[in-house]
């Protein structure tokens, strides 16, 4: 190859996937070896006569220009006598601002994908939908919300039933830091206008629940948690969301609490032990119960959700294969594999450090 000094000329045979109207002929051409992807973009467009003009970028052996063509080839010891096949794609630009919505406080969680609409969670306390162009569309909140941080959310398409084809129903589930998950059934008009109303509470963790998963279908969830378990919850399971007298409907964006249960519901769960988390603190939940309810009840740690406690430290994340599998992954540096019908842990793999996230393929 010719001295960093000369004039090298390069020939290229520019080529892409894109459709018929963004392709060049695979003619070789010569282009000085001091271009970058900015004076390549520049050929391209002349030669494909855009107006107005596209950026684009360009793979050489499937790595990005990143630096002149010349510097390119010494680099990657290629012969400036060869043809080089360069692709060019479209440009990734920066993103544009559209909206911005707000929170009393940190963001925690963040899910969408049904009707339009996302949700996020908050540790004000408050869980929210908003619209794709980030409208507020409604505010719910839990319990004691000045104290007990809503760190997960996840959206579950509605169930069976009539359908109204200028309405979308969904339901919007929210884990807290009291390790409670609680759902609303909500309606997203195409109008834009979207109210919610309290549907179940799911108890049982032991600790704050750190992320929930819709499963695909919407007919269950799955929950991590501090306490040392996964867990797989019927969307029709748990209990009646109970505020005592009061039920709150959904509201304007205020961040103020809901109203607590009666006194007839306020006597805390004792005795309750996570027995497979050694040294763990007594069931606690911010629902609170009549005490006539026998430990085995709908409101009992263990009900009817299937319980994943096989990891040795808290579980940070959750995550559906199929609706027959989930994974789960956690601060004992373990990634675990369950089946959702017996909670049998099916694989386990050792990563070099705690698992913080895991997102999985559905095959």
């Amino acid at each position: 190859m010719a001295s960093s000094g000369e004039d090298v000329q390069i020939t290229c045979r520019f080529v892409t996937r894109l459709p018929e109207q963004f392709r060049i002929a695979p003619t070789p051409l010569a282009v000085p070896g001091a271009l970058t992807r900015y004076g390549l973009s520049e050929v391209v467009n002349h030669l494909l006569a855009l107006d107005p003009p596209k950026p684009f970028d360009f793979l050489v052996d499937g790595e990005l220009v990143r630096t002149s063509l010349q510097k390119l080839l010494l680099r990657k010891k290629i012969s400036a006598e060869k043809t080089l096949d360069v692709e060019y794609i479209p440009a990734v630009g920066p993103p544009s601002h559209k909206s911005t919505g707000q929170h009393e406080d940190w963001v925690s969680a963040v899910d969408g994908g049904f009707a339009g609409a996302l949700a996020t969670g908050c540790y004000d306390g408050t869980a929210k939908l908003w619209s794709a162009n980030g409208v507020a569309l409604l505010s719910v909140a839990v319990p004691n919300a000045r104290s007990n941080a809503v760190t997960s959310v996840a959206l579950l398409p509605a169930g069976g039933g009539e359908k109204d084809a200028t309405t979308d129903e969904l339901a919007l589930v929210a884990g807290a830091h009291d390790g409670v998950a609680r759902a609303w059934d909500a309606s997203v008009s195409r109008d834009g206008k979207a109210s919610a109303r309290p549907s179940r509470v799911f108890v049982g963790h032991t600790g704050s629940i750190a992320e929930i998963a819709a499963a695909p279908g919407g007919d269950s969830f799955a929950t991590a948690s501090s306490d040392g378990t996964a867990r797989i919850w019927r969307r029709d399971g748990g209990a009646p969301f109970d505020f005592g007298d009061a039920e709150p409907e959904s509201r304007p964006s205020s961040g103020e609490p809901q109203p607590r249960a009666s006194l007839k519901r306020r006597k805390a769960r004792k005795g309750l032990v996570a027995s497979h988390v050694p040294g763990a603190a007594p069931a606690r939940s911010c629902l609170d119960f009549d005490a006539t309810e026998s430990a085995d009840g709908p409101l009992a740690p263990l009900g009817a959700e299937l319980v994943l406690g096989d990891h040795r430290g808290g579980v940070t994340c959750v995550g559906w294969e199929s609706p027959e599998a989930v994974w789960s992954g956690g601060d004992d540096k373990t990634l675990k594999r369950w089946d959702a019908d017996s909670g049998a842990c099916t694989q386990s793999f050792d990563a070099p450090k705690a698992v913080a996230s895991l997102a999985v393929r559905a095959d």
